[in-house]
């Protein structure tokens, strides 16, 4: 009797080996950063591995890499790559391996991913508990965010809001239509929506025109960029980096380099960055409730 149980004992190890042998497997390649930084790729990993059903191989990815080389060694079928750096070996790769790309700005280009641009729909939610009185939302586009403004028509249009979507190609033609907004009549029911855009949300040149402008014309600013909060707009979107890992995981189990066009999602799950001091500008009031859902709130 006791061979009998050894034979079946044998089988059911093997079996278990045979299953660890072909489980899935992903490999995250990402940016060795120090901290503070360094939180942010283990938020985001860690929702990989919570959400990806199988073994996750991580790779750090120094400053200065030979990206055709550590691509070489990459022996998984799917690959999550983070980050500028992991940009760089999706492009190596994305053509012979199932690529999903996190943590940037990304566009549709032919490598599908999760874009840092927060989704229409959690945008505008957002905006209606901040404030309730727009109908609204006005948003200036050059070709780098345009990908996103069709989405973001049909999220307005069945949340009763009036998107107005402006396209242009430079600078110049983008403060001449911001310029156009400030001069309209009643803009105590209109907001301006800032995307990740390099043209129509220039740190340098239309960012700081548009937070005076609307400060002077007590009109609501929000924007896609963490940072805006800070500078002066009412709120900004974050990513809540451990949901983006589950976003990014979810999606690299839906990607097929094989037979599946390339998708770019927006980002589904934000935490809030508030500038108070504006929002007391325009007559706000948020309760201890609903302070207590912010992230960040400014001034510190």
């Amino acid at each position: 009797m006791r061979w009998y149980t050894n034979y079946i004992l044998y089988f059911v190890l093997l079996f278990c080996a045979s299953i660890n042998a072909y489980a899935e497997q992903v490999t995250v390649v990402y940016p060795d950063v120090k901290a503070p930084y360094d939180v942010i790729f283990q938020q985001i990993t860690l929702g990989i591995e919570t959400s990806f059903n199988g073994d996750v191989v991580h790779i750090k990815l120094p400053r200065k890499f030979d990206a055709k080389q550590i691509a070489q060694t990459i022996k998984t079928d799917k690959v999550i790559a983070l980050g500028r750096r992991g940009m760089r070996i999706a492009k190596q790769i994305y053509k012979e391996k199932s690529v999903v790309v996190g943590a940037l700005p990304i566009k549709p280009n032919g490598i599908s991913g999760v874009s840092l641009m927060a989704n229409p729909t959690v945008l505008f939610d957002s905006l209606h508990e901040l404030a309730p009185d727009i109908t609204t939302i006005t948003v200036i586009y050059s070709p780098a965010s345009a990908w996103i403004i069709e989405e973001a028509r049909t999220k307005a249009k069945a949340k009763g809001l009036t998107l107005i979507h402006i396209a242009v190609n430079d600078i110049k033609t983008a403060v001449k239509a911001y310029n156009d907004i400030f001069n309209g009549k009643d803009l105590t029911k209109m907001a301006i929506w800032l995307p990740l855009d390099p043209v129509t949300a220039n740190e340098k040149i239309v960012v700081p025109t548009i937070l005076e402008k609307a400060w002077n014309s007590k009109m609501v600013v929000f924007s896609s960029k963490p940072a805006h909060a800070k500078r002066g707009a009412l709120f900004s979107a974050l990513p809540d980096n451990e949901l983006l890992g589950q976003q990014l995981a979810n999606l690299i189990n839906a990607v097929n380099y094989k037979s599946s066009p390339s998708t770019v999602k927006t980002l589904k799950s934000i935490k809030l960055a508030v500038n108070l001091r504006t929002a007391a500008h325009l007559g706000f009031d948020y309760n201890s409730k609903e302070r207590s859902q912010f992230a960040l709130t400014f001034p510190n």
